[in-house]
């Protein structure tokens, strides 16, 4: 298939496909930054000085596994929003695809991230799961 040409004014479809990038870009960003904040929120909940009155200490009563799976599922979250948003930022303002350097960096910085938030453990469980993600884009792009 070839490219469909594109005139120097612009379509009704060309608008439409620009709001629709903007609109994804919002939501991208902001799921970006729920799942952030809310992984800064459970980091300071585990304070010791904060830990008997937080939501934390609720979590470790039901089940001491229980935090730091949602700690691994809030920075998953937190990467996927983002790599999301790299990928749908970079064809926004480009016009062609994000490449493996940015979502590697992506998973980089997060990894580091969780590691330094929360555990070691944490920080390996996060890089695997999106490990996982990473290998699911890859086998999008066919």
């Amino acid at each position: 298939m070839s490219p469909k040409p594109r005139s120097v004014l612009g379509t009704v479809s060309d608008e439409i496909e620009k709001k629709e990038f903007v609109r994804s870009t919002i939501i991208t960003v902001i799921f970006s930054l729920v799942f952030l904040i809310l992984g800064v929120a459970f980091w300071y909940w585990s304070t010791p000085e904060v830990i008997d009155t937080s939501p934390v200490n609720w979590f470790l009563e039901i089940n001491a596994f229980l935090v730091p799976v949602i700690e691994v599922l809030l920075m998953v979250g937190f990467f996927i929003a983002l790599v999301v948003t790299i990928i749908s930022s970079r064809i926004y303002f480009t016009g062609i695809r994000a490449g493996w350097l940015e979502i590697i960096s992506a998973l980089i910085l997060v990894t580091a991230i969780s590691w330094a938030m929360f555990d070691v453990n944490v920080g390996i469980a996060t890089f695997v799961i999106s490990i996982g993600f990473v290998v699911y884009i890859y086998m999008l792009q066919d």
